[in-house]
């Protein structure tokens, strides 16, 4: 299978070992030099070595060998529910990578609207990133003007986003604002590592983090939570709930893991919750794109309901 990148102006003048392995770190700068020695990168049909230089916009391919090809499984049951010449809304199911990673170079949602997808989106870039166990709205850009105008809207935060969580116990109090700031873990142990942690509140170079929410109900040791982040860092609703003692239901990263989850319900004599993905779902985003107001929606999954 061969895979294509442009080279980005960052890397204008690099060598190919030095863009390959500074810009795709699924693979050690070591194993990037035997594929490159195994011939398998091209530029204009040409075999290119470790010591050729690239150039912006240059578009290299890489011939990827087959035995990397067997990748874990992923859901891609994700509709768009709206559509432009600018954008796309789109309701992502769980179990589902928005983009590449070590383990999902093709099982990834840019992936497929780029390369499978018919019709083809072979411009779409994302603009707000969900976690693979996520679900819910997305939104992706069709073309840079709109990447621009879109992703300006969040850095300036007037993107309006809404979310459902349900967590292990009650918030105390029922409603808030948690606004502890997250950063990211200097040193990760590989506990941290092998459970998908990589962020926590309150580092010496953590970021200003802020996270509305509210109680919407409490039942049997559970609650639904409706969140309102107004800041957009890695984790952060997953790290804010967590963070007052209400952990997200099936997050082994901030939360309990399976078992010391059913540990803790038997001693708390409350059911359990069986999961297979974190309950985290973006419902709603409200944004502008030129002078329309755009409101999309995506309904709170029944698995949620308790």
């Amino acid at each position: 299978m061969k895979l294509k990148s442009k080279v980005p102006i960052a890397y204008d003048g690099f060598t190919l070992l030095d863009y390959i392995s500074a810009r795709f770190t699924y693979l050690t700068r070591e194993l990037w030099q035997i594929r490159i020695a195994e011939n398998r990168h091209s530029r204009n049909g040409e075999i290119l070595n470790e010591n050729s230089v690239v150039h912006h916009l240059d578009l290299i391919y890489y011939d990827m060998p087959e035995e990397y090809l067997d990748e874990p499984d992923a859901n891609f049951n994700y509709k768009i529910i709206i559509e432009t010449k600018n954008f796309l809304v789109i309701d992502k199911p769980p179990n589902l990578m928005v983009h590449k990673h070590k383990t999902n170079i093709r099982n990834n949602l840019i992936f497929h609207l780029r390369e499978y997808h018919k019709p083809p989106y072979p411009h779409a870039n994302i603009v707000n990133r969900l976690d693979k166990n996520t679900s819910g709205i997305m939104l992706l850009a069709l073309n840079k003007k709109a990447l621009n105008e879109l992703s300006q809207q969040f850095v300036h935060r007037t993107v309006k986003k809404t979310y459902y969580a349900v967590v292990v116990g009650t918030p105390n109090p029922l409603s808030g604002t948690i606004s502890d700031p997250i950063g990211k873990i200097p040193e990760p142990s590989q506990k941290d590592i092998d459970e998908g942690r990589f962020v926590a509140v309150n580092l010496p170079d953590a970021k200003e983090s802020i996270t509305h929410y509210e109680t919407i109900k409490s039942v049997d040791g559970h609650s639904l939570v409706k969140v309102f982040p107004i800041t957009g860092r890695t984790h952060q609703i997953r790290v804010h709930l967590a963070h007052i003692g209400t952990p997200i239901v099936a997050d082994p990263s901030y939360g309990f893991n399976k078992n010391d989850y059913l540990e803790y319900c038997a001693q708390k004599s409350i059911n359990p919750i069986v999961s297979e993905r974190h309950l985290l779902h973006c419902s709603e985003l409200e944004f502008t794109f030129g002078i329309a107001n755009i409101r999309a929606v995506s309904p709170m999954p029944a698995e949620f309901e308790i």
